[in-house]
């Protein structure tokens, strides 16, 4: 796949506003004479991490007031021990949610956040990919090594047999190349995506494949004059400690490259450890809450794959980002087990009293509550809706048969003939199903 500007239409508007904002990283320091990749990568991170500070503080927050508010949670839990009921259950995550709801306590905060992060991951990932098209001055490095392969005769099969060479690792990010030959015009839409397509593939080249194309396209010396002039400009620009080519997958190979995917790992690793992950009260929201953590722990293991496999300038990201995201939790930790929370948490119960007061007002019902009203068989018959299939679930919906006697709607006895022999036992499954054919026979 050719990965010129992302052109999707979610990823696309994301993508181009991450070049803009890693492009203007780029020129800062190119100013200053800092002419490197991987150093607006780690700056470029530390922006996005900043962008979603306040997202992170608010979920260490909400998970500090609820260990704060533990001890009212364990009464919840207490009430209701041993109760397995659906009418005792139930009743617990009404009173639990509205704990939560009295204290401004969201349980989706921090998916919330990981939902944030995940496009700006994709959208770095599209412009680390091909930094050429989001970064002008690099596209310059490239632009006269193009313009000398486009005016060579059998250009074009020369680039697809170079690509296809499974030797030269680079058929993952380039195996589509459009046909053109030396009198293509090049000024055309059509001509100018084939010449980013060719920039794809040469931003994959290290020394070996410049040296490579040098003597493939020896037919023509301006290409191999090119190539020289500028390849270590381009050298330069994708280097990084240790002579690692940012543009180069580290791969299960022991060079200095594979630093970034055990960093990354380590570095998602702490994360995990030190974030924090309170206890609710309600025994399924509490499993729902482990279960999600035991799963986080998964994410170090994934991030060393990608990173393993990903340019290097990916894991770069990827492992900053997750430093950064642990020494966030770290001080945020240390400063909420110093603050006074009896401050906080009034605070925040005044904000939370103002949110359900307006939310009232307005006749808005939270999620939690429409679940609630439907697992209790209290839901609203919508407005418009008069057929008798949506009386019929109203009717049933309502109905409690643990407290139905086998009365008809008059009062009237059941007849005892009805009651044989051998009848199920009261309260049984085949009694509550006898019981709704009486139900229904009664023409309530």
């Amino acid at each position: 796949m050719i990965l010129t500007q992302n052109t999707g239409i979610i990823m696309g508007p994301v993508t181009w506003l991450l070049g803009k904002i890693f492009n203007a990283i780029y020129i800062f320091f190119n100013g200053m004479g800092v002419e490197s990749i991987a150093l607006s990568i780690v700056i470029f991170t530390l922006v996005m991490r900043l962008i979603l500070f306040p997202f992170n503080l608010k979920q260490t927050k909400s998970s500090k007031i609820q260990q704060y508010l533990k001890p009212e949670f364990n009464k919840i839990t207490k009430k209701y021990k041993g109760k397995k009921d659906q009418e005792s259950m139930l009743a617990q995550q009404r009173e639990t949610r509205e704990l939560q709801e009295k204290y401004g306590i969201k349980m989706t905060q921090g998916c919330l956040t990981s939902l944030l992060q995940f496009p700006i991951f994709m959208g770095l990932y599209n412009v680390i990919q091909n930094i050429p098209s989001y970064v002008p001055k690099i596209h310059a490095l490239y632009d006269p090594i193009v313009n000398a392969i486009s005016k060579t005769d059998g250009a074009y099969s020369i680039l697809t047999e170079f690509v296809n060479d499974k030797s030269n690792n680079i058929t993952r990010v380039a195996s589509k190349l459009t046909e053109f030959s030396a009198s293509t015009d090049f000024s055309t839409k059509e001509g100018k995506v084939i010449i980013e397509q060719i920039i794809d593939i040469l931003y994959k080249c290290n020394d070996n494949l410049f040296m490579k194309l040098t003597d493939l396209f020896n037919a023509n010396p301006d290409v191999g004059t090119a190539i020289a002039q500028n390849k270590d400009a381009i050298e330069k620009v994708n280097s990084f400690i240790f002579g690692i080519n940012l543009t180069e997958a580290p791969g299960f190979k022991l060079t200095p490259a594979i630093v970034i995917p055990i960093a990354s790992f380590v570095c998602q690793l702490l994360a995990m450890l030190v974030m924090p992950m309170a206890e609710t009260g309600d025994p399924q929201q509490d499993a729902q809450m482990k279960s999600m953590k035991r799963s986080m722990y998964f994410m170090p293991i994934m991030s060393f794959i990608v990173t393993v496999s990903a340019p290097a300038g990916l894991g770069i990201y990827w492992a900053t980002s997750a430093f950064i995201s642990f020494l966030i939790t770290v001080f945020t930790n240390i400063y909420y087990n110093h603050v006074d929370m009896e401050k906080i948490i009034e605070k925040q119960k005044e904000k939370a009293e103002k949110a359900t007061a307006k939310r009232k007002a307005s006749g808005k019902k939270t999620l939690s509550e429409r679940f609630m009203e439907a697992a209790t068989g209290q839901a609203p018959e919508q407005e418009g809706s008069t057929g008798s299939g949506n009386k019929n679930i109203n009717k049933y919906g309502n109905m409690n048969l643990k407290n139905y006697d086998g009365y008809n709607s008059d009062n009237t006895e059941v007849e005892e003939t009805e009651i044989k022999k051998g009848s199920p036992k009261k309260g049984s499954l085949a009694d509550k199903a006898n019981a709704v054919k009486r139900f229904n026979d009664s023409g309530v």
